[in-house]
């Protein structure tokens, strides 16, 4: 199927008389990676009105232009999703139905008010549709509502004529309709009507209500025989093919009796059925193959192998033939809500890569129901609480949930855009390291490589050495967790999911810059037993404020630091930043940027420290003293204070969990970094006055 194709065959919602079909969240799941024009042909008796109602609402929400084509069939509920298209075309031969909804039962025990509630639905659900109808065709709705309540069936010619559809497709004959009971249509026509003799006895209420409700089509067991006790059957031996049924029988011996409801022995029989039929249509086998093991009941292991064998004479063996279901709207669905919800939600959220689509009316309750039904479950539960826990907890293939992943991946992101929204200075004057491990590192400063020596005609070069002395570096842990609670999914609370995941990632870049400024208001002795800042180090000025003077003082110290390995050696560091805090931003900015001494009584005397640094504001460092500065060299020239993480990682890690002590998901924002300075020499002290 091309890309750009959505094959819309079968029943809308659900399978009833084991024929094809396709849901509301497999379409949804399609549509989140298909960008540009698409195409989508249906071929469909119709089904459950919701799902129908559902997949309008997405094609008319799908970004790009809609070609409907239809290739067979668009009656009932499949009609309103024909109606999405900017285009609609009827191939030659193609029908279309409108009717009105019905239904054969009502909640409660029946009576007049619950007929009465019953008959306000419908009508609710009538005029949705034919409001529909009536905006695609021009149609008045009074009119819409007459073709619809005398169950009106269009050939191509009269689809376009009343508008339902734009242009017939006169070269390209109709394919088969789709399995379905058309029987249950009082119009549908003749050949439709007969071609659904081929299902057995014409559809009872209980079809019906079985199309209402969702639920499968009951059928009688060939295997099966009722007595009053309830029902037995002769168990087959358990299937041993690649794809096994998705509810399988429990596992006795051969020719073993087992006691079964009613319910279950359907369940069995529709498996075995949909199975024989699916593996059928992979193996490229004529539908009568299925028909034969079908009536005779066949195991389902019999007829697995017996259609693996035909498939294996027909010689084509390039493709699998597994007997697992044919997903016409496309194999990765369930991959594709995951990226298509997670986008979504960080649109949602405000987050950067987000963006609008299908999923985007959907509340975090109801993205929770698509991801168990998307991972092939159906959603039996009417409670809120007990559905969004078990699309918390539910499994794939031994990995966390789907939706769990969504959450915990949308968290992440908005942890990481935190992260990267935070204003911090301290990266500008730092220099980015890696440690592999939590053991306490040294890093070798200044003085291994000053300067190269001569070498003589004859003279041998002499090796560099690194000495003993080093300066420790070790990592620390840092993070705090949250939980996302059933609560907040139920009551659609975004803050948990964005807001505050994005508060965190700002919160672990504060901390890391907390660290760095407390080098800097902490003065940590350095391996040589000495304070960073101190009057041995040369890196610590008499108490003054910034001005000419004591600028230029500092800047004549850094020039003139040592090499530590070769005092006579001297490195000529200049500084590159200055550090105040935000008490001294006015004056220092002032004094950096003036092309005159500000200072200067005469008022034209020139600036020597004009452009002498880049002024880094930081307001740490006012709690520590209103009146001190700093100087620092450049980061990539020379060594200043190292910032190492966990193997490089310099952003947040989220790390994901299913709470226990916690009706949710918790999430847990951890940093492992380390701040240490790596010599003296390159910064510089003045604790001002």
């Amino acid at each position: 199927m091309p890309d750009n194709e959505l094959l819309l065959y079968g029943t809308v919602g659900d399978t009833f008389w084991e024929e094809d079909y396709f849901t509301a969240a497999q379409v949804r799941g399609q549509l989140a990676v298909m960008s540009g024009p698409i195409t989508v042909r249906i071929n469909s008796g119709g089904g459950i009105a919701s799902e129908g109602q559902a997949i309008y609402t997405m094609l008319v929400d799908y970004p790009g232009e809609v070609h409907v084509v239809v290739d067979g069939i668009a009656l009932s509920s499949a009609s309103l999703i024909a109606m999405a298209g900017d285009r609609i075309t009827m191939r030659l031969g193609s029908w279309m139905l409108i009717h009105d909804p019905a239904q054969m039962f009502t909640d409660g025990r029946g009576t007049e008010d619950d007929h009465r509630t019953s008959a306000e639905h419908l009508r609710i659900i009538a005029d949705a549709y034919a409001d529909v109808y009536a905006r695609r065709t021009g149609q008045t709705r009074e009119r819409v509502r007459e073709l619809m309540q005398a169950e009106t069936v269009l050939n191509g010619e009269m689809a376009v004529e009343l508008g339902f559809a734009d242009d017939r497709d006169e070269e390209t004959p109709a394919v088969t309709a789709a399995v379905f009971d058309f029987r249950m249509y009082r119009n549908a026509p003749r050949e439709l009507r007969e071609a659904a003799e081929a299902l057995g006895p014409a559809p009872s209420r209980t079809a019906v209500l079985a199309m209402v409700a969702g639920e499968p089509r009951q059928k009688k067991d060939p295997q099966m025989t009722q007595n009053p006790e309830g029902a037995t059957a002769t168990a087959p031996k358990p299937a041993t093919s690649p794809a096994p049924p998705a509810n399988p029988t429990p596992p006795v011996a051969d020719g073993a009796t087992v006691t079964m409801s009613a319910d279950d022995a359907v369940r069995a029989e529709r498996t075995r059925t949909r199975q024989i039929m699916q593996a059928c249509r992979q193996a490229g086998l004529e539908m009568s193959v299925a028909d034969q093991h079908i009536a005779s009941g066949t195991s389902l292991e019999a007829a697995l192998d017996d259609i693996t064998a035909k498939w294996q004479e027909k010689g084509d063996t390039d493709a699998p033939m597994t007997g697992a279901p044919v997903a016409h709207v496309g194999m990765e669905s369930r991959e594709k809500f995951v990226m298509g919800a997670t986008k979504a939600l960080m649109a949602k959220a405000r987050l950067e890569g987000g963006e609008r689509n299908e999923f985007s009316s959907l509340t975090l309750s109801e993205m929770a129901r698509e991801s168990i039904e998307m991972a092939g479950e159906r959603v039996t539960s009417r409670d809120r609480r007990e559905m969004v826990g078990r699309a918390l907890t539910m499994a794939g293939m031994h990995t966390t949930s789907d939706f769990a992943n969504i959450l915990a991946d949308v968290a992440s992101k908005a942890a990481l855009q935190g992260w990267n929204e935070a204003e911090e200075t301290y990266p500008l004057w730092t220099r980015a390291g890696s440690l592999s491990d939590f053991k306490p590192s040294k890093r070798v400063g200044l003085g291994l490589v000053s300067a190269l020596e001569k070498i003589g005609e004859t003279g041998e070069y002499k090796y560099g050495t690194v000495g003993d002395r080093g300066e420790e570096i070790v990592l620390g842990t840092y993070g705090k967790i949250i939980a996302i609670t059933r609560q907040a999914i139920i009551n659609d609370d975004l803050m948990m999911l964005g807001d505050l995941p994005r508060r965190m990632g700002r919160a672990a870049r504060r901390t890391v810059g907390n660290l760095v400024y407390a080098v800097l208001t902490t003065n940590p002795n350095m391996s040589d037993g000495k304070a960073l800042f101190h009057a041995d180090h040369n890196n610590l000025g008499s108490a003054g404020a910034p001005s000419v003077s004591t600028l230029g003082a500092a800047r004549a110290a850094m020039r003139t630091q040592k090499d530590p390995g070769d005092p006579k050696a001297t490195l000529n560091i200049s500084p590159r930043y200055m550090l105040v805090p935000a008490t001294l931003e006015t004056a220092t900015r002032q004094l950096l940027t003036s092309t005159v001494d500000p200072t200067s009584q005469k008022g034209h005397a020139t600036n020597p420290v004009n452009g002498m640094a880049e002024l880094i504001v930081d307001g740490r460092l006012d709690a520590a003293s209103t009146t001190a500065w700093y100087l620092a060299a450049d980061p990539s020239a020379y060594d200043t204070i190292e910032v190492a993480y966990l193997d490089g990682n310099d952003t947040p890690y989220l790390e994901e969990k299913t709470g226990w002590t916690v009706d949710g998901v918790e999430l847990k924002v951890r940093m492992d970094a380390g701040v240490a300075p790596l010599a003296y020499q390159t910064l510089y002290k003045n604790p001002g006055q």
